[in-house]
């Protein structure tokens, strides 16, 4: 028993170290974005502000999502579930955006630490609380792992976007 407690902790440090790893790359991704370029859409209608805002957002959506996993229950976020998570996203952003950069990156940085520190009290069994879900089986493992897939796919995207602006070399 000790020995399956020892590795779920080390396995939930991991996503944790993972998890700041990526955040990492996010923000620097973002903090690459020139000021001129910060308004200009590029993964749909959103831009950078948009996705730092989103990012923002699901952090404490998860802060509040842990105890239901705890409980073996389904995070409430789920009951709001469309294609793509779009109306959750939405009212994110709209809550969280902000014009002032230096404050939406800090709000990212707050957020970031709020979700850590949550995460380093879970307990080693509630990793791996299954909730069932459309077909589904819902962890909090498997909620980290489509938080790191979710940031390095913005990460690429920002990249992509700022790749397109680099004028053509000959």
């Amino acid at each position: 028993m000790t020995s399956f407690n020892t590795q779920t902790r080390r396995d939930l440090d991991a996503l944790i170290v993972d998890f700041n790893e990526t955040r990492a790359a996010l923000i620097e991704a973002a903090k690459s974005v020139p000021s001129e370029l910060r308004d200009v859409a590029f993964v749909g209608h959103w831009d950078v502000k948009d996705v730092v805002a989103h990012t923002v957002g699901w952090d404490y959506a998860n802060v509040e999502a842990l105890p239901d996993f705890a409980a073996g229950r389904l995070p409430a976020f789920f009951a709001r579930y469309d294609a793509d998570w779009a109306s959750c996203n939405a009212d994110l952003v709209a809550r969280y955006r902000s014009e002032d950069w230096d404050a939406l990156v800090r709000s990212l940085r707050g957020a970031q630490a709020s979700f850590v520190n949550a995460l380093s009290a879970v307990s080693d069994a509630d990793l791996d609380n299954v909730v069932p879900w459309k077909g589904r089986r819902v962890s909090l493992r498997g909620m980290l792992r489509a938080i790191a897939r979710d940031e390095a796919e913005h990460v690429r995207q920002i990249e992509a976007f700022l790749a397109d602006r680099q004028p053509a070399r000959s």
